[in-house]
């Protein structure tokens, strides 16, 4: 029996229109989230993963962006052809997302307390004051704030850096979501409590068999958090998988590189691997790949036209023209 996508986004292509020009900013994105996966979508800066993420949700900065094309079904409905007030009622309580910076989440002004409340108010039947106080400290205490009876009148400079990220996180998990998207969650913490804060939201995820999308620059996270990866690059997908097939044995040369930048043990004294040149400037690329132009495999018809996706054994599939002319 084939298990039906919780997330299924088909064809996305979101696109910021300025007056330089057209930015493509998500071109033609396809993949899938299950219930109980974790998916990791990586790829450098500007390659398009923050936006697709925000496409998901449609909070797509306005009135530059805009979702041009594609469907994005959640549970089998199109979150596309929703209304405001119907997305509304889906964000926070269906799929929540975890921002980078938890200071962008959290209010300066009121108290941790009020903040994580709003959620259960919000999206939750009509409770009294005691039943929601006794909820926020149950969903603090699961995210694992130390004495959350008495930090519930704390601001949010009053809690680490850390701490602040849990809360954001107890914020996301007060509505019970489906799916939680993580955009780069540990980029503000140190290495202990990055490792913390993400054996804390596998955890979570595990527990309530939820789908979990996590943006992330860093390889290591993703090998130890998801189960499948989504490499980006220029605002599409070129290669997808199984984490331990892609890492195993990369198809496309982009993640081929990405895994060769990677410090190893006993690299100490080598100089490290880099990818030659920088990513195409949105609003000019290139014709054909996209990643031609710093591809060390380069050919003839990788100029000129781009390629298609190739399905590969294990249910992978790359974009690249070696594999679809069997050179790879």
């Amino acid at each position: 029996m084939v298990q039906e996508s919780l997330l299924s986004v088909e064809g996305l292509k979101t696109h910021c229109f300025t007056r330089a020009g057209v930015v493509k900013a998500v071109d033609g994105v396809s993949f899938s989230v299950n219930e109980g996966d974790a998916l990791g979508i990586v790829g450098e800066s500007g390659c398009g993963k923050t936006m697709t993420c925000a496409s998901i949700i449609r909070l797509v900065p306005q009135p530059a962006a805009r979702i041009i094309a594609g469907k994005i079904l959640f549970e089998g409905e199109d979150l596309l052809t929703k209304t405001e007030p119907e997305m509304r009622r889906i964000r926070g309580k269906e799929i929540t997302m975890i921002l980078q910076d938890p200071l962008m989440s959290l209010n300066p002004v009121y108290t941790v307390g009020n903040q994580v409340a709003e959620s259960f108010k919000l999206h939750g039947e009509k409770l009294s004051r005691s039943t929601i106080r006794r909820k926020v400290i149950e969903v603090l205490k699961r995210v694992q704030i130390p004495s959350a009876e008495h930090r519930l009148k704390d601001y949010p400079f009053q809690f680490s850096g850390g701490m602040r990220q849990r809360t954001v996180a107890a914020m996301a998990l007060a509505g019970q979501p489906r799916l939680i998207i993580a955009d780069e969650p540990t980029t503000a913490l140190d290495v202990t409590i990055q490792d913390q804060f993400l054996r804390l939201l596998k955890q979570m995820q595990q527990q309530t068999k939820m789908g979990l999308i996590l943006v992330t620059h860093d390889l290591g996270i993703v090998a130890e958090t998801c189960n499948r990866i989504v490499i980006m690059y220029a605002g599409k997908i070129v290669e997808k998988g199984a984490i331990r097939d892609v890492f195993a044995n990369p198809a496309h040369p982009y993640t081929e590189a990405l895994l060769q930048a990677l410090p190893t043990v006993g690299s100490r004294g080598r100089r490290l691997f880099q990818i030659s040149g920088e990513p195409p400037n949105l609003l000019n690329l290139p014709h054909g790949c996209s990643f031609s132009i710093r591809c060390h495999k380069v050919m003839d018809i990788c100029n000129e036209t781009y390629p298609p996706m190739v399905p590969l054994e294990g249910g992978r599939e790359a974009a690249c023209w070696r594999l679809e002319r069997g050179k790879a």
